[in-house]
């Protein structure tokens, strides 16, 4: 697999809108689960000008953050096309050589985040380097267990959205009840309340 990264886009060259460039920030707040606020761009122009020098980014590639917060995973998983920051994000070329899933998930692993911890060295901000990253230990089955085991987590972290969309609707429909079946101040009644009852 190839290890690497792309030929730097500068400031100057970022747009409000064209193809979607990423920072390191934005693949953290995209694992999150997270919107993120001031999205990048570059132009078309400018991406097929740079792409044709560094290649683009294919289905089951990974890009990992490797300044800020370290080691973050960002599997490739449609053939929209992306740019992003030379140096701090970190593109794994796979050419399908590994199960994508699998090798988002090794990244979570506490075998690859105690190595990228050990690898980043000491100092206010912490780097995960290309040469690092190819030294990363991956423990690497057959391809039908890579996908068995991809496919594990995926369903787990799918059942985890779910469960997550649920207690924030429980959340809201909490705080909707609580506003209406206790009386507003200034008032001796609720907006709403259980059947039969109607004193003060």
């Amino acid at each position: 697999m190839d290890v690497g990264s792309v030929k730097r886009i500068h400031q100057a060259d970022w747009t409000d809108n064209g193809i979607r460039f990423l920072r390191a920030r934005d693949i953290v707040v995209f694992h999150n689960g997270e919107e993120i606020n001031d999205p990048l761009y570059i132009s078309n122009e400018k991406y097929a000008e740079y792409s044709l020098i560094s290649g683009k980014v294919k289905i089951n590639d990974l890009l990992v953050t490797g300044v800020g917060t370290i080691g973050i995973p960002m599997l490739i998983s449609n053939e929209k096309p992306l740019y992003f920051k030379d140096g701090n994000v970190i593109w794994l070329k796979n050419n399908n050589s590994i199960n994508g899933k699998f090798l988002f998930y090794s990244f979570d692993s506490n075998q690859v985040k105690s190595f990228i911890n050990n690898e980043s060295g000491i100092g206010t901000v912490g780097t995960y380097t290309i040469n690092s990253c190819k030294n990363t230990p991956l423990g690497i089955p057959s391809f039908v267990e890579q996908t068995k085991i991809g496919e594990l987590f995926s369903n787990i972290d799918n059942l985890i959205t779910l469960h997550q969309r649920k207690y924030e609707k429980l959340q809201q429909i909490k705080k909707s009840l609580l506003a209406k079946m206790f009386p507003a101040e200034g008032d001796s009644t609720p907006k709403i309340r259980f059947k039969g009852f109607t004193e003060a």
